[in-house]
């Protein structure tokens, strides 16, 4: 089993599509919804920003932790920029949830923002538009309860975090967001 967290318009063929501010389960939304959220995680942002799908449909709705999958139970975890929208007090939790959940030597592919590179961009913003870009992008757009900011993260402090919660071993992967993030798959220790 492969999970996709927080999935939001992007609907992740062959994976369990999991977000808390559903619009519809997948299984009764409309084809066209379907057919324009759909994706492969190669072709993850198959949009430019802003122009993909406007609405989630999931496969399970509900706000984790905790998640409501047996232990040891997935093979993969998929999570793109969802962890910075928990507080940080609920991080660990959170990262120990995904970590339950995963089998041993599973991976957890993770997305958040550079927020070094981010607080950069805003310093050095020239524009009034760019300004707000960067502020946009340090936190969320605020739309709903779940598209807030709480916490920033560093390469250094995401493996850092993940090393406290029952990671080995992390392969950086390349950047596929429109702006500064950090990418990382991390390898859940063998028993």
């Amino acid at each position: 089993m492969k999970l996709h967290l927080g999935c939001g318009p992007i609907y992740l063929k062959g994976y369990v599509n999991v977000d808390a501010a559903c619009d519809m389960v997948a299984t009764l939304a409309p084809t066209a919804w379907l057919e324009t959220n759909t994706t492969t995680f190669d072709n993850y942002y198959r949009y430019q920003f802003g122009e993909g799908g406007k609405h989630t449909v999931a496969d399970v709705i509900g706000r984790f932790p905790p998640l409501p999958f047996d232990s040891e139970s997935a093979d993969e975890i998929v999570m793109m920029h969802v962890l910075e929208h928990f507080p940080q007090y609920e991080v660990g939790i959170v990262i120990d949830e995904i970590c339950r959940v995963l089998k041993p030597s599973g991976s957890f592919v993770v997305g958040v923002p550079d927020t070094k590179l981010m607080a950069k961009g805003l310093a050095e913003a020239e524009t009034d538009e760019d300004e707000d870009w960067w502020i946009r992008c340090l936190y969320g757009t605020q739309k709903n309860r779940y598209s807030h900011h709480y916490c920033g993260h560093t390469p250094r402090t995401l493996r850092a975090l993940l090393s406290e919660h029952g990671f080995v071993r992390f392969d950086d992967m390349p950047n596929i967001n429109c702006y500064p993030a950090i990418h990382i798959r991390a390898w859940k220790e063998q028993v």
